[in-house]
C-alpha cells in the first residue's frame, strides 16, 4: 500500500501507551511510514521502528483555567510545526487519542488538502462534563468544529454514534477500532474457580472512570461477603481522594492500591481476580475489558460507549444498571455467590474475544479503510 501516514495525539500519560502502540503497529503494516506526533509516557515507551518516526511534543501543565488555554494553544502550535513539515510526506493524517481538540493543525491541513481522519476514542464532552472541568466549553466547541472538518470519523461502534449524537456525521463515519489482543500472553492460567474473591480495578485514577463509586461501594460488599478483598491499580489525578477515601472507610486492610502496573505485568494479576469492576461514566471501549476476558476474567461494568457491544450481560460478562456505589456492592455480592455463572462467564469471554480481536482481524478492518481513503482521491 504506497501511503504515508502520520498519527497525531495530544501528549499522553502512560495509560495511553497500549492503544498507541496498537495503531502504529497496524498502520505500519500497511503503510509505507508512519510518523508518530506525540508527546508524554505513552511516546517514551513508545520504539521507533524501521517504518515509525516519532515527533517529541512538550505540554505545560497548569491548574489556572486561563493558563491552560494558553498552554493548550501552546502546544498546538508546536504540533502544527512538525505538522506543516511532516504533510510533504504524509498522505494521510490520523487525530487519535486527544485528537479531537487540535483545531489549529487540523485547519492547517485543510488548508494544505491533506486527508484528515478522526478517531475519537471516547465521548469527550461527557469526559468534561463529569470532571466538572471549568474549560469545557471551549473544549467542546473545538471538537464539535473538528467533527465538521475531518473527512472521516473513526467510531468504535454504532452504539457510540448514538451515543454521542454523531447521526449527523453518518456520511463520513466508519466502524473500526485499534484494539486486539496478544494472545500469546493474555491467556487463561488460572480457572477462575480456582482464584480467590479478589475484585479489582485496572485504569485511570479519573473521575469519569467512577474509582470513587467503587471505593464507596467496598464497605457494603465486606456486610454482605466479608471475604471479599479488592485491588485498585492505575494512577491519576485522584490517587491521593481514593487514598483517603479508603482511610476515611477503615477499609486499608482490604483495598490495595498498586499504582501503576507495566502493560506486560497486566495477565498476571488478571489471573489472580474473580472479577474486574468498571463503573465508568463513559468510555469508548477499554483495553482492560478484552484483556481480562482473555484471562477469563468475569467483567463487571457500566453499559456506556462500545461495552454494551462486547458485554452481554449474564453471557459473556455483568452489567451494572448504575454506577450507584449500593448497587455496585449488590452485584458484586451476587455473583461471587454463583460460581457456576462466573465460571460459564469466564468461558465464554475467552471464546467471545479470541474470535473477535485477533490482530489479523482488526488488521483486515484498516486495510479496507485505507483502500477506501485511496480509492476516494
Amino acid at each position: 500500500m504506497k501511503i504515508n501516514v502520520c498519527i497525531v495525539t495530544f501528549p499522553l500519560s502512560k495509560a495511553g501507551y497500549t492503544p498507541l502502540s496498537n495503531l502504529v503497529n497496524l498502520l505500519s503494516r500497511l503503510a509505507n511510514k508512519v510518523y508518530v506526533i506525540s508527546g508524554g509516557e505513552a511516546l517514551e515507551r513508545l520504539k521507533d521502528k524501521e517504518k515509525v518516526r516519532s515527533l517529541k511534543v512538550t505540554h505545560r501543565i497548569s491548574c489556572n483555567a486561563l493558563m491552560r488555554i494558553i498552554n493548550y494553544i501552546s502546544t498546538q502550535l508546536k504540533i502544527l510545526q512538525y505538522v506543516v513539515t511532516v504533510s510533504k510526506e504524509a498522505d494521510l493524517f490520523v487525530f487519535f487519542i486527544g485528537g479531537e481538540g487540535l483545531l489549529i493543525p487540523i485547519l492547517a491541513l485543510k488548508l494544505l488538502r491533506k486527508k484528515i481522519l478522526l478517531m475519537p476514542g471516547g465521548i469527550a464532552n461527557k469526559v468534561y462534563s463529569v470532571r466538572k472541568d471549568p474549560i469545557s466549553k471551549f473544549m467542546s466547541l473545538l471538537v464539535s468544529i473538528n467533527f465538521t472538518l475531518t473527512d472521516t470519523l473513526i467510531v468504535y461502534s454504532h452504539r457510540l454514534v448514538r451515543e454521542a449524537n454523531l447521526a449527523r456525521y453518518q456520511h463520513k463515519i466508519a466502524i473500526a477500532h485499534e484494539h486486539f489482543v496478544d494472545f500469546t500472553k493474555f491467556a487463561i492460567k488460572k480457572k477462575v474457580d480456582e482464584r480467590s474473591n479478589l475484585v479489582g480495578y485496572i485504569g485511570r485514577l479519573s473521575e469519569e472512570k467512577g474509582i470513587l463509586n467503587l471505593i464507596e461501594a467496598v464497605p457494603f460488599v465486606l456486610k454482605g461477603k466479608a471475604d471479599t478483598r479488592f485491588i485498585i491499580c492505575g494512577k491519576g489525578s485522584l490517587a491521593d481522594r481514593v487514598q483517603n477515601l479508603i482511610k476515611a472507610e477503615g477499609i486499608e486492610a482490604q483495598v490495595r492500591l498498586i499504582g501503576w502496573i507495566a502493560h506486560e505485568d497486566v495477565p498476571q494479576y488478571l489471573n489472580e481476580l474473580k472479577m474486574l469492576v468498571l463503573p465508568s461514566f463513559t468510555e469508548g471501549l477499554p483495553n482492560a475489558i478484552l484483556e481480562a476476558m482473555a484471562c477469563g476474567t468475569p467483567v463487571l461494568a457500566t453499559p456506556v460507549g462500545a461495552i454494551p457491544d462486547i458485554i452481554k450481560d449474564g453471557k459473556t460478562g455483568f452489567l451494572l444498571k448504575s454506577n450507584d456505589p449500593e448497587h455496585i456492592a449488590d452485584r458484586i455480592v451476587e455473583l461471587l455467590g454463583k460460581p457456576e455463572l462466573l465460571k460459564k462467564v469466564s468461558i465464554n469471554a475467552y471464546n467471545y474475544v479470541r474470535e473477535n480481536f485477533s490482530y489479523e482481524k482488526t488488521l483486515e478492518a484498516w486495510r479496507k479503510i485505507l483502500s477506501e481513503l485511496q480509492s476516494n482521491k
